[in-house]
């Protein structure tokens, strides 16, 4: 009625920039959402999100670093997880930005964190 969006418009946007591979391979765990301003039926968005550093172990037990720093995901990307083939990590977490196209102001930023589904469990 006031043209304004609804709060699960959101959240389908913050999910629509995680990789794929994260939907195949890990259950959403909790979302942390923190509203800047409204926007309207007719802005346009871009939606982003970018994975933050984790520890993985790999099958022999050893520890590995995966860090977010430069790698940065967006709606539509065919881009892996870092070292995914490598090593898959317990957790996964994920900051979110949803701006305005046309100046870039911020709507929301957040986090998701992510666990392995039960049936990929490694170890």
């Amino acid at each position: 009625m006031n043209q304004h969006v609804n709060n699960v418009k959101y959240v389908g946007w913050v999910m629509e920039s995680v990789p794929v591979a994260v939907f195949e391979n890990y259950e959403l765990s909790s979302m942390t959402l923190k509203y800047r301003r409204q926007c309207n039926q007719s802005d346009a968005l871009q939606s982003m999100c970018s994975p933050t550093s984790c520890t993985a172990k790999l099958e022999k037990e050893a520890e590995v670093e995966v860090n977010g720093a430069g790698c940065s995901y967006t709606a539509g990307s065919q881009t892996s997880i870092p070292d995914v083939a490598k090593c898959v990590p317990p957790h996964l977490q994920f900051t979110h930005l949803l701006r305005l196209q046309v100046d870039g102001a911020k709507i929301l930023q957040g986090k998701t964190q992510w666990r392995l589904k039960k049936s990929k469990h490694l170890y």
